[in-house]
């Protein structure tokens, strides 16, 4: 309990010091819905429903804005017969990432090992792997009057494909969650690019806790953080009160970005639905006053664990 507390601790504290930072680019999508689909960034959380569970959403950010950021991601996960306490987990996942002329497809296949504590909680190691394939529309962009046909971010090539390893650590209780995820381990080359051009190593790192209100009333909070190497960190804090598990209502906040409300509804035992709009507070709110983000999960086990694993409050 301690250890989870100090890590929770921890990404909060990183979330309010990143309010003394500029933060106004991103190298990789961030997703307000991470707390309700958390495989999509951990490969390590593959599994922890007990059943085969698939989310796919989509995020439009900036609304307003012409060419501005639009992602659509999916994933899909499940739990592999295994011995004894221990299981074996699997998923594949998929993003695809759209900003002006960028853009990029990512698809990578996810295996997990998750392991059952004495404390009876459970932590689970691991990895992903599969390609990224980067784009570029040159019939977005316009050319200056002065010459770039040697510049290779503009002619070295309209499209390429490198491969991505990342590597993820998911510890989970009734009561408390946390991840931490290596994107991009072995930093590939995007020599077509740029000579010295790599795909920068991430850090995304969540955690979370459920606390009972009164009788059927939870209450979720949560932070998370995305570090990486030459672009600006990223981090927020939300929490939500749930009902009876069927209803839940958010408010949360990213470091002067937005300011975010979140709602999440179980339309039947399978299927759930979650939504989540972001009130810009940064320096385009002018102009791009609004995100809204979707996300829709159906599973198999209509909504409860099964097979070897425990109850996450990041599943409930």
């Amino acid at each position: 309990m301690k250890k989870i507390t100090l890590i929770f601790t921890a990404v909060l504290g990183i979330a309010l010091l990143m309010q003394t930072r500029d933060v106004r680019a991103q190298q990789f999508p961030v997703r307000t819905t991470s707390v309700i689909n958390p495989f999509q960034d951990h490969p390590a959380a593959a599994g922890v429903l007990g059943c085969m569970d698939l989310h796919m959403g989509f995020r439009n950010q900036w609304s307003g804005i012409q060419g501005a950021p639009q992602t659509a991601f999916a994933n899909l996960h499940g739990q592999m017969e295994g011995q004894g306490d221990d299981f074996h987990g699997f998923g594949v996942r998929v993003e695809s990432d759209d900003a002006g002329a960028w853009g990029y497809n990512a698809v990578n296949f996810s295996y997990a090992y998750n392991l059952r504590l004495s404390s009876g909680a459970r932590l689970a190691a691991g990895l992903s792997a599969g390609f990224f394939q980067h784009r570029l529309d040159l019939s977005e962009l316009i050319m200056p009057e002065f010459q770039v046909a040697n510049d290779p971010a503009i002619y070295g090539g309209n499209q390429f494909i490198v491969p991505t390893i990342d590597a993820s650590l998911w510890f989970y209780d009734r009561t408390k969650f946390a991840g931490l995820t290596i994107q991009n381990v072995t930093q590939p080359s995007m020599e077509k690019i740029s000579q010295f051009g790599k795909l920068r190593r991430h850090a995304v790192l969540m955690a979370g806790t459920q606390v009972e209100l009164d009788g059927r009333w939870m209450f979720t909070p949560s932070a998370q953080a995305r570090l990486g190497s030459g672009v600006p960190p990223s981090a927020e804090i939300l929490g939500m009160v749930r009902y009876d598990e069927v209803v839940g209502v958010g408010l949360g906040y990213r470091s002067q970005s937005a300011l975010i409300v979140a709602t999440q509804a179980k339309v039947m035992d399978y299927l759930t639905i979650g939504y989540a709009y972001e009130f810009n507070v940064s320096a385009l709110s002018g102009a791009a006053p609004s995100t809204h983000e979707i996300v829709i999960g159906i599973n198999s086990c209509s909504g409860r664990q099964k097979g070897r694993a425990i109850p996450c409050p990041a599943y409930n």
